[in-house]
């Protein structure tokens, strides 16, 4: 089967002047045997028809290698399609009309004499015209009636380029060379919205084929490869775009140029790579394939360069036509057709699929810059000397789309793992407690009625009646206050044997009065137990423990407890105990729904376990809850002892009002001033007396049964550990989108501040996340991701 080279060169415009032919006749890689000349009209109409084609074709809503630009659809896909198709059929009848112009005959007829049914033809136009360039040569009849013929694309000149002799053509006439993988540089770029994936599956199923891959790479990881490998093919899959400009002389003046998008946030003209390429085509690469969009940018820069063959799309692609074509082309490419036939098969292949993908049969072209025959799969695989191949440094291949996916979740699940791991030990403890009281510090005041009164016992009150206080002077603030009906007193000082007979009776006898004991601690030897007044019955004694975290700080109320102690014989804290008083005018009482539960009004409660939110390994003994802390002007009025007995200040009316009877001077008991969360974050360290830390929680009781909130729960140990792995998760992906530094390390900080944004909102609801745990899986991840995909580049 013989095989030709046709050539039409091309001179001239399409509006003005026309186009004068040159028609070159010969056998592959010799001189032509038979010359011809010929003119092509002006066709102004048909340049109209090929713009409109363009136009509707570009319309097309579909998902295509394309940099995304914002686009209005308006109509039907199906309107499109037949829009579409309706100004293809006016083109191709144009274009064929233009060909059959009587000026053109004697080229058609020469060809057609010169050339067998059976002959594989070669038809190079030759041609710097756009326009030209974007028609469609392929529905000439001529090629319709060779079955072994297809049209390429090339530059009005042309000459071989020099190779090293290691890649020289004498290399290829040499039927004893051994065979080697073809070396494929495959470059998988910014592949967002389309499915590169399937194109390097397809290139990895080709026989004999040594693929190195750069996936999302840098300017100079493409560079590197191209001085330091020789390639046969180059690949690339990812989006591009030609961007065309109008010269102000005429429109015969229009150029096109291209580029490609090598990572999220870089693209490259071939021009900026230039040298590489060079080098590259020197070396003997042979062939390019830009299975991406709108390539006939491309094409100007790669002819200047000298680039011996390619295959570009002419027109935007959609992902499933260029992934349909590559698979047919490499599959006859590979079993041996010619380059060209091997692309015309695959083009016309792509037919069948033009009812939904209009047009599709139109979009791959071939373009040639160099004269030479292109090389078979056999040829390339011939290419290079084992010597030449073994001499050159070896590179690693960088790391694929599933290899970077596999590093990806093993760095997310790396990070989870170890950061589980430190927090099941207890090490991050101390962590997410300073994380709490930060939150709790920075929530938002919400307005509450005062529904609590401090009566305090100050130091100049201790100067002026004495230490201990005397029964009498109890007995007498009892009195007063009384007279003003509260709804629940409790006396926060202790009296385990009052001597005063008012103050006794007072103990004794007033229903709604609360007083106060101590248990034993034994691990406490500063806090000795005080027992309870005698006479006063269960129900209306509470014990004043409180429990502190090991940094000291109170963070925690102890509701009530399951073993009650010989000294103090109760179970409920002062605070519930008068909450529990307080809310029986409002017709609540509580629910112990089971063991594990308390429902009191609208609240729930349900008790800390060992390892409930950041604590670890805590003694959660009794009925313990979180103490969401306030500030105290919003919590309670206070007025001194002294002002109260003295008649200094007006009481109002206490019918909704809960009194508490303290001691806050200083000197009266030191190691009754204790540490919460507000305090923990001034400078120096602020301590509250116990009476006010008796308000707090009272008011929190208070505020949670009837307003239905303030209750903090941690979330169960499975949902600590999911809110980790899906912040490790998002480290990775992180890291899988951002290269630029600059660019990750602001992405990583905003990541950061949205997790504590999302951690104080929560809060704020009632639910306590794990903040510092959540982070370092965050940062870990994005830093075990950065540095395994780093590696899998070098």
């Amino acid at each position: 089967m013989a095989s030709k080279l046709v050539t039409l060169k091309l001179s001239g415009d399409l509006v003005q002047r026309g186009f004068q032919v040159t028609l070159e006749i010969g056998s592959e890689d010799k001189r032509p045997i038979l010359e011809g000349m010929g003119t092509l009209p002006p066709d102004a109409a048909l340049l109209d028809s090929l713009q409109r084609w363009q136009r509707s074709y570009r319309n097309l809503k579909s998902s295509t290698r394309i940099q995304p630009v914002e686009i209005v659809y308006q109509g039907s896909i199906h309107q499109k399609i037949e829009e579409c198709q309706r100004f293809s059929r006016a083109l191709q009848a144009q274009f064929k009309s233009w060909l059959a112009s009587s000026t053109f005959q004697m080229v058609d007829q020469q060809l057609r004499e010169n050339l067998g049914r059976s002959d594989r033809v070669r038809i190079v136009i030759r041609t710097d015209d756009p326009h030209l360039q974007c028609l469609p040569w392929h529905l000439w009849d001529l090629v319709d009636r060779y079955p072994y013929a297809e049209v390429g694309l090339s530059a009005p000149f042309s000459e071989r380029v020099a190779l090293s002799s290691s890649s020289s053509p004498d290399a290829l006439s040499e039927p004893s060379l051994p065979l080697f993988g073809v070396k494929i540089l495959a470059i998988l770029g910014h592949s967002r919205g389309i499915d590169v994936e399937t194109d390097r599956q397809l290139i990895e199923s080709l026989p004999g084929a040594d693929v190195t891959y750069l996936v999302e790479p840098e300017r100079e990881q493409i560079s590197e490869q191209l001085w330091n490998q020789p390639w046969d093919v180059l690949f690339f899959a990812g989006h591009s775009v030609s961007q065309t400009t109008d010269a102000p002389a005429a429109l015969s003046q229009l150029s096109m140029s291209g580029r490609i998008y090598i990572n999220p946030h870089d693209s490259l003209s071939i021009e900026e790579l230039k040298y590489g390429f060079r080098q590259a085509i020197s070396n003997g690469l042979q062939l390019a394939i830009f299975n991406s969009c709108d390539g006939l940018g491309l094409a100007q820069d790669l002819k200047s360069l000298k680039f011996p063959h390619m295959i570009l799309m002419r027109e935007p692609v959609p992902d499933y036509i260029a992934q349909t074509f590559l698979r047919h082309f490499l599959s006859a490419y590979a079993s041996g057709l010619p380059l060209y036939l091997a692309e015309r098969q695959a083009r016309e292949r792509l037919q069948g699929l033009e009812d939904s993908f209009p047009c599709a049969s139109w979009l791959p072209v071939m373009v040639h810059a160099s004269p030479a025959s292109p090389p078979n799969w056999q040829q390339l695989r011939q290419q290079i000397a084992p010597a030449d191949r073994s001499s050159l440094a070896r590179v690693v291949n960088p790391l694929t789309v599933p290899e970077k996916r596999l590093w990806s979740i093993g760095a997310s699940l790396a990070a989870v793992v170890l950061v589980s791991a430190i927090r099941w030990l207890g090490g991050l403890q101390p962590w997410e407690l300073h994380d709490f009281d930060r939150l709790m510090r920075q929530q938002l005041a919400v307005p509450t009625p005062r529904r609590v009164l401090i009566v305090e016992a100050t130091e100049a009150d201790i100067n002026t009646y004495g230490y201990p206080l005397p029964d009498e002077i109890l007995a007498e603030a009892i009195a007063k206050i009384n007279a003003h009906t509260p709804r629940v007193i409790g006396l926060d000082i202790f009296r385990p044997k009052p001597s005063d007979d008012a103050l006794k009776q007072a103990l004794q006898q007033t229903e709604h009065l609360v007083a106060v004991c101590s248990p034993d601690q034994p691990n406490n030897s500063n806090r000795p137990g005080f027992a309870a007044p005698p006479n006063v019955p269960e129900e209306r004694l509470g014990f004043a423990s409180v429990i502190s975290d090991p940094d000291g700080v109170v963070r925690r109320q102890l509701m009530f407890s399951h073993d009650p102690n010989t000294v103090c014989a109760t179970r409920f804290s002062l605070a519930t105990l008068m909450a529990f008083h307080y809310l029986e005018k409002e017709n609540i009482y509580p629910e112990n729904l089971d063991q594990q539960q308390l429902r009191l009004g609208q609240a729930m409660f349900v008790p800390l376990e060992d390892n409930t939110g950041p604590y670890h390994d805590i003694d959660s003994r009794g009925f313990q809850i979180f103490l969401s802390h306030m500030q105290t002007e919003a919590v309670a009025e206070r007025i001194t002892l002294s002002a109260l007995l003295k008649n200094q200040v007006q009481l109002p009316d206490l019918s909704d009002q809960a009194v508490l009877i303290g001691m806050t001077a200083p000197m009266s008991n030191p190691t009754d001033y204790f540490l919460t969360s507000q305090g923990a974050g001034q400078w120096p360290q602020t301590k509250i007396a116990g009476v006010v830390l008796h308000a707090y929680m009272l008011n929190h009781l208070l505020v949670a049964a009837i307003e239905g909130r303030g209750i903090i729960r941690g979330l169960p140990g499975w949902g600590s550990y999911l809110w980790i792995t899906g912040w490790a998760i998002a480290g990775t992906v992180l890291s899988w989108q951002t290269w630029r530094t600059s660019v990750w390390g602001l992405s990583l900080g905003c990541s950061a501040a949205g997790l504590y944004g999302l951690s104080w909102a929560a809060l704020g609801t009632g639910i306590w996340v794990p903040l510092s745990p959540a982070a370092l899986a965050l940062l870990l991840s994005s830093l075990a991701t950065k540095g395994c995909l780093f590696l899998g580049r070098s």
